[in-house]
């Protein structure tokens, strides 16, 4: 039913989704590993959604996956901690952005307060918005009460408790496992997700008639074995590249 083009975390929870839908659904990875891009050199963070927009879908998708993660987390065995987050502010900001005196926004700060200072206060005032209720200012001082190695440059900062981190490699490699797992479970083709193969689009074509894509594979030599030789057949391709 379902081609999934792109073996990092977004791909895989696609993948995943898909079959937890009842879909059927293969994922194929250019990489001889997954995670083998972004998704294998980040931190690891769950954002709360602060940064995406206010009222968007993406702030509203953040929002409604943070309870999945987190129960995702706890019956896969990925590791997890709620260790909050600072959203910093520094000497250099100073020099960004004059005209932020100027936004639509207003916040009780005080009329002489620096732009970069509004602007931190408008990520305290995003927070809330998005959900945060428990985010809270702090000045210097207070920021270096609770984190004490932290460079002392730092101004103040907004205090977001409930972010949290987890294992990068290992919330990918559980996605990817309980793929493969749920996909043998329901007798479907268990070679769900494939690497070092390379989709070529501009080779790939949609037959109208049948509403069937075929995605082709580069360097994938014809076997009697292989039903990669000639590319994939789905009814849906993805792109979670």
């Amino acid at each position: 039913d379902a081609i999934i083009i792109g073996g990092g975390v977004i791909g895989l929870s696609v993948l995943r989704s898909a079959l937890l839908a009842g879909y059927t659904a293969v994922l194929i990875e250019r990489n001889a590993d997954l995670c083998d891009g972004a998704s294998g050199r980040n931190s690891g963070v769950l954002c709360t959604g602060v940064d995406a927009p206010s009222g968007s879908l993406e702030r509203a998708l953040i929002r409604d996956s943070i309870s999945r993660v987190r129960e995702f987390c706890g019956e896969h065995n990925v590791p997890m901690r709620e260790c909050g987050s600072l959203v910093c502010l520094w000497p250099w900001d100073e020099d960004e952005d004059e005209d932020e005196k100027k936004s639509e926004w207003k916040f009780d700060v005080d009329e002489n307060s620096s732009s970069s200072r509004a602007r931190l206060m408008r990520v305290l005032h995003e927070s809330h918005v998005a959900g945060d209720k428990d985010a809270t200012f702090l000045d210097s001082e207070e920021v270096a009460a609770l984190e004490p190695s932290l460079s002392s440059k730092c101004r103040g900062a907004v205090h977001i408790p409930g972010e949290t981190v987890v294992d990068p490699w290992l919330f990918c490699l559980a996605l990817a496992v309980h793929s493969r797992e749920m996909a043998e479970h329901h007798g479907t083709e268990s070679n769900i997700i494939r690497t070092g193969k390379e989709v070529v689009m501009e080779s790939s074509s949609f037959d109208a008639n049948k509403g069937v894509w075929n995605v082709a594979i580069r360097g994938t030599p014809p076997t009697p074995n292989n039903n990669d030789a000639d590319g994939v057949d789905g009814t849906t391709t993805i792109s979670a590249r």
